[in-house]
């Protein structure tokens, strides 16, 4: 039997990749090294009778976790200080970061169910980016994610748009 955190790793892996789906964007995920970076979207248009993935990508962090805290119109998590560093240090040009939060719920028999008409996968993800310098500290830092930042198609594709206007101002 796999690890609780592969089991966790696993089923944000699964959010993400459906999300994607459903807003229409490519997704690579799970580089064979894994510096901190856990996968790639891409938004994906026609050109002639192709599908070509455009550029912009947003790159992302992914972490699920049963360790967070709903804080009035925040989700609070404290998130390690090498990941925090990850998602904030980027030179200019560089592509986005976000960092993608499944908030699972801390029995792990509710993490997901299913039938034969639907499958639930509890709680949701949010999604983080910070204009903050990296951190200093060396274990954790601690995050405040809007609870708007729920993490959807439309947001997605919210993202995306974001990203490539970042890149056409030269951000």
């Amino acid at each position: 039997m796999i690890s609780r955190e592969h089991t966790q790793e696993a089923l944000s892996l699964a959010y993400v990749h459906a999300l994607a789906g459903r807003a229409g964007l490519n997704i690579a995920a799970k580089p064979i090294f894994d510096y901190g970076i856990d996968g790639y979207f891409y938004r994906v248009k026609m050109r002639g009778r192709e599908r070509v993935e455009t550029g912009n990508p947003v790159r992302f962090q992914m972490k699920a976790s049963v360790d967070w805290e709903r804080e009035d119109e925040h989700v609070v998590y404290d998130l390690e200080a090498r990941a925090h560093r990850t998602i904030a240090e980027r030179e200019p040009g560089e592509v986005m970061t976000i960092l993608i939060l499944l908030c699972l719920p801390r029995d792990e028999i509710q993490w997901l169910t299913g039938s034969e008409t639907e499958m639930y996968l509890r709680h949701c993800c949010y999604w983080f980016r910070t204009e903050e310098p990296p951190t200093d500290n060396v274990s954790k830092r601690r995050i405040r994610i809007p609870r708007g930042n729920l993490l959807t198609p439309e947001s997605l594709q919210d993202i995306m748009t974001l990203a490539r206007e970042e890149a056409l101002a030269g951000r």
